[in-house]
């Protein structure tokens, strides 16, 4: 279970790392995009801070998920990141074939399987006494 906690663990945090970077200079190639996904990026770019923003956060979290003690940082930094994501590949993504789906099982197993992994301390973190 512990290599495949952390086969999961550097993919994600990779996986963010490289995206985040990607944000800041536009280094990977711009995948197919409906539309409606095409003018909500956009909405994100031209805003001057937000696209960056979330890069930055998305950054941070990879970096923080490669390491063992603050893994669980990384995973709260970048839930709702994953969320949004999920949600914007599902719903403004979907009709270009595959690949959406496949970055939403991605996105579910391996910060699923992680956040599952540390869910001792993750009940520990949120105990309201």
């Amino acid at each position: 279970m512990n290599r495949i906690d952390f086969c999961f663990r550097m993919l994600l945090g990779i996986v963010f790392i490289l995206f985040g970077s990607s944000k800041f200079y536009a280094f990977m190639p711009t995948p197919p995009m409906t539309p409606g996904a095409a003018n909500f990026i956009a909405a994100l770019i031209t805003t001057g801070y937000l696209w960056k923003l979330v890069g930055f956060f998305e950054i941070g979290g990879g970096i923080l998920i490669l390491f063992p003690k603050t893994t669980i940082l990384g995973i709260l930094i970048l839930t709702p990141i994953i969320v949004n994501i999920i949600f914007y590949l599902g719903f403004l993504q979907y009709q270009i074939g595959p690949a959406p789906f496949i970055m939403i099982l991605f996105l579910v197993l391996s910060s699923g399987l992680v956040a599952w992994h540390r869910k001792n301390l993750l009940i520990k973190l949120f105990r309201i006494e």
